[in-house]
């Protein structure tokens, strides 16, 4: 299976090419904007030093949020596009996941700061025990049980409150797992809809939602 992942969702844009678990191509250019410039010549760069053409996809994958507004706009409308175009199924990930897998630790909780919201979630192994959400730090925290590791570009809004965590330093997802994630999943129970934690606070011109405008 080749699976072409993206992610714009925070300060990066990054794209992936594996075939069967193998690594083709992996890129990750550090931006805060610009991506929406960037992200269509960066998978045709990324492709074709893969040695593959586009209809050769079997499908793909991007980060859902949270994130961003822009930056989940940017990825969830290109790859969705992109799919249609191919006629290839297209999965959306959420990007504490990515970050969480992304860590290797055995109990992880993953967390991203937006614009003053912290978002967060947990891990144990494959099995998610906290749903990605916006929640007061003390009440998360006091539902985990032993020694967890924290990850994430959030995690310093945590550290201080479990000071014999360990934490695994990453800023922002790795498209490599986004993939390696996406390549067992059923495209019909991960769709590439916005995570938009915030709710409705967030508009479009016009008084449009995210969720609104990418459905």
């Amino acid at each position: 299976m080749l699976i072409l992942a993206i992610d714009t969702a925070l300060n990066a844009c990054s794209v992936a090419v594996l075939r069967s678990g193998e690594v083709l191509v992996s890129r990750v250019e550090p931006m805060a904007k610009g991506q929406a410039e960037r992200l269509a010549p960066m998978v045709g760069e990324v492709l074709a030093e893969a040695g593959v053409t586009a209809p050769q996809i079997d499908r793909i994958a991007v980060t859902r949020g949270p994130g961003a507004f822009t930056g989940l706009r940017i990825g969830l409308a290109f790859a969705r596009g992109f799919a249609l175009a191919l006629d290839r199924p297209c999965l959306g990930i959420s990007t504490l996941e990515v970050l969480a897998h992304g860590a290797a630790a055995p109990r992880i909780l993953a967390a991203i700061d937006v614009a003053g919201s912290l978002f967060v979630g947990a891990w144990e192994g494959r099995m998610c025990v906290i749903e990605p959400c916006r929640l007061d730090v003390v009440s998360v925290l006091d539902r985990l049980d032993g020694d967890w590791h924290f990850t994430g570009p959030g995690l310093a809004s945590l550290a201080r409150l479990r000071p014999h965590w360990q934490l695994v330093t990453q800023d922002m997802p790795d498209p490599v797992i986004l993939a390696h994630l996406a390549q067992h999943r059923d495209p019909a129970a991960n769709p590439p809809a916005p995570l938009y934690l915030r709710g409705h606070e967030a508009k479009l011109p016009g008084g449009l939602s995210l969720e609104s405008a990418l459905t």
